[in-house]
């Protein structure tokens, strides 16, 4: 065979076709990251998969370490209390058992409610044969602290494919309703503010009727006047997620609209529109909106302060002291950033 056979599989064609391929999927994500709720939404995700991810891996390594030495407990006993309430807690009990070669022992074991336990009753141990002196019962603190890391670490990883699901479906929505065929409506920006949450709004007139739809913020909000036309994608009145354009700029709708305004201060934009009116607001000489998304962050941050409340909590109800404290408030701080992403805040 000449040599030149050998190189007949590689196509100048076939390289084209490919390379159009994959032209043609670049420019949609391109288009979908120029979305500022979405680079909002990423963003904010990422610290929470992070974090995530570096908790599984920590609470991995502890119960490997703390079931290593349980697992070489293979000889079982049954075990009589003879005393209770022991230790400077009061949470140890004593145990005395004959273990497979006849030799008798009396062990101490920390329990829950060591107090409550009744005299005389039986109890099976597990102990390594070959160090008596090491032992363990179902329901006491080695088995309730491997209880709690085996169900933090199932905890976490249901979050993160939770808050995955939620961030797809999110976005999914929202560009399906894009999708939709489009009518115009006038539109008003507005904002409310209850407690430390701030959002933003557009007011629809559809067929006579007013509708309060929650919205991520855009900097072309700032410009936009009451009664502003624009179109919106969907029924406001049929459809649960609609799409509004204002200016041009596609505005995704972030929570679930209303048809009565949100409790709260609201603060509505009372210049109606015109063509002049418009024109004389474009051409003033006013400082641009706050596009930066680090604004964006700075205004969610203020919901960080409940962190180490949710994060205290958790540490007394898993018993997990100090570093539960730390870790579980790294990922409330992380849930809490990435929660304004999902529901929309205004950070003007």
């Amino acid at each position: 065979m000449p040599r030149r056979d050998l190189w007949t599989t590689v196509s100048p064609v076939d390289n084209r076709t490919q390379l159009s391929a994959v032209d043609g999927i670049v420019p949609p994500m391109r288009e979908l990251w120029r979305r500022r709720a979405v680079r909002h939404l990423v963003l904010s995700l990422v610290p929470l998969l992070l974090v995530g991810a570096v908790l599984m891996v920590v609470l991995s390594l502890r119960f490997v370490t703390v079931v290593t030495p349980v697992r070489q407990a293979t000889a079982e006993a049954a075990a009589t209390v003879s005393r209770a309430g022991l230790g400077a807690d009061g949470s140890e009990v004593e145990l005395r058992w004959t273990d497979s070669g006849g030799g008798h022992h009396v062990s101490l074991v920390r329990v829950p409610d060591a107090a409550r336990v009744r005299i005389g009753s039986t109890a099976t141990v597990h102990y390594v044969p070959s160090d008596p002196s090491r032992v363990y019962v179902g329901g006491d603190a080695t088995y309730i602290r491997l209880r709690n890391l085996a169900y933090d670490v199932f905890l976490v990883a249901l979050l993160l494919v939770v808050v995955v699901a939620v961030s797809a479906v999110h976005v999914l929505r929202r560009r399906a309703a894009e999708r939709r065929p489009g009518h115009p409506v006038p539109v008003t920006y507005a904002r409310s503010r209850r407690g430390l949450v701030q959002r933003s709004w557009l007011l629809l007139n559809d067929t006579d009727r007013e509708w309060w739809v929650p919205v991520h913020w855009e900097p072309v909000l700032a410009s936009t006047l009451a009664r502003t036309p624009g179109t919106v994608h969907g029924r406001p009145l049929d459809d649960r997620v609609v799409a509004v354009e204002v200016h041009g700029t596609p505005i995704w709708q972030s929570g679930r609209k209303r048809p009565v305004a949100p409790s709260g201060e609201v603060i509505t934009t009372a210049t109606p529109w015109s063509k002049a009116t418009q024109r004389r607001t474009e051409d003033a000489d006013a400082p641009p909106p706050p596009a930066a998304l680090a604004r964006q962050f700075r205004a969610d941050a203020v919901l960080l302060v409940a962190a180490p409340m949710l994060g205290l909590l958790w540490a007394y109800v898993d018993s997990s002291g100090a570093a539960g404290f730390v870790g579980s408030t790294a990922l409330f701080a992380c849930v809490l950033l990435w929660l304004p992403s999902i529901v929309g805040t205004d950070p003007t």
